[in-house]
């Protein structure tokens, strides 16, 4: 009975809605009980079809489960280009698009956009960096990241070095001790230093008995001051050079070499910023670009990028560690279709259940 009364209800919106529209013309040449036309835009890990024509992705998936909740029957169409999903979506030869079809004010000046079934992002691809200079350059970053931890050992070295001058300065050695103790504050840095270090030469020591279990003190705890340090800028240089590039801003793309796919909505952001960048028919292609030095950046959406990298650049192109712009992807529909109330409740359902946001990460390999 649910089956009935979704079609018929269809088949009511498609004939109420007349002939205002060129898409509802379109879409009232379809008979209600013929399936779904459901244009793919042929993008993993979206959306894709293999040799034998079986299709699938994160949106196909998504798709498949909306569809069964709602009883709807469709068929499939791989798309290759965006222009040409938009187009058709617009005319009325789709009944509905999915894929890494981004929300953006000139797509939705054509067309109509559900609820959002994938949250996304503009991110930027950009080639891994080697050499001395570029591990100087990360290890700074890292250093200023950690400056809180470093600053505060620091200060515990001038605090420690000021309290052993305070309580040795007034020790006056015998002429025959042959020790030097910690007669100024530049001598109670030193001590300290050389005690952190664990280097300890020797010539400075403190004599008296509370200096002497200051010193005790200070060892025990530069130890641990000094293996926090050392295991953090270690852990932080590791995690930086294996999986992460360097969040860029908007304004520091200027005067870079910039690619993107074609209508993408890396290209749509490129555009929008009024920046140069060079169109390539994939994203394959315009990583490609990247790693043999012909391009600086390659700019997509952050879900795409992740699976490109993660497939055919492994380990020769860092993964993207942060966005230029957030955005979100949808199922494109024809003005006025009459799927779009149901399908924005069965997206509003599925996509806040705990099983698919437990299985969505997985396509992107996270």
């Amino acid at each position: 009975m649910k089956h009935l009364r979704i079609r018929s209800y269809i088949a009511l919106a498609i004939c109420l809605a007349g002939p205002a529209t060129p898409s509802s013309v379109a879409g009232a040449e379809r008979a209600p009980d013929e399936p779904l036309r459901v244009a793919v835009y042929d993008v993993p890990p979206y959306g894709s079809a293999d040799a034998a024509g079986l299709f699938s992705g994160a949106s196909v998936d998504i798709w498949r489960r909306v569809a069964e909740d709602l009883h709807l029957s469709y068929r499939f169409v791989a798309v290759a280009q965006m222009e040409d999903v938009i187009t058709g979506v617009e005319h009325g030869q789709f009944d509905a698009a999915i894929g890494a079809i981004t929300i953006t004010p000139d797509r939705l000046a054509r067309v109509e956009f559900t609820y959002p079934a994938h949250r996304s992002g503009v991110a930027i691809a950009l080639p891994k960096q080697t050499g001395p200079l570029a591990a100087v350059m990360s290890y700074v970053a890292v250093v200023r990241d950690l400056g809180s931890l470093i600053a505060l050992t620091l200060g515990l070295l001038v605090v420690i070095g000021a309290m052993m001058w305070a309580f040795e300065r007034k020790r006056r050695l015998a002429a025959d001790s042959g020790e030097r103790g910690v007669a100024s504050l530049y001598d109670g840095i030193y001590w300290a230093a050389v005690t952190m270090t664990t280097v300890g030469y020797g010539d400075v020591t403190p004599l008296t008995p509370v200096g002497r279990f200051i010193a005790v003190i200070w060892m025990l705890g530069s130890l641990a001051l000094i293996s926090l340090v050392t295991t953090s800028l270690v852990a932080r240089l590791t995690a930086d050079a294996v999986t992460s590039a360097p969040i860029v801003r908007t304004s520091d793309l200027d005067g870079k070499r910039l690619a993107a796919v074609a209508d993408s909505s890396g290209a749509e952001y490129l555009e929008e910023q009024h920046l140069q960048y060079t169109k390539y028919a994939n994203l394959k292609d315009a990583l490609a670009s990247l790693v043999s030095g012909k391009s600086d950046g390659v700019v997509n959406s952050v879900g795409t990028l992740d699976y490109a990298i993660s497939t055919y650049f492994s380990g020769v192109i860092p993964m993207p560690s942060g966005i230029l712009a957030p955005s979100y992807m949808a199922f494109a529909l024809p003005p006025n279709s009459p799927l779009k109330k149901p399908l924005d409740r069965a997206l509003i359902k599925i996509t806040a259940s705990p099983s698919w946001r437990s299985l969505e990460p997985a396509y992107f390999g996270r």
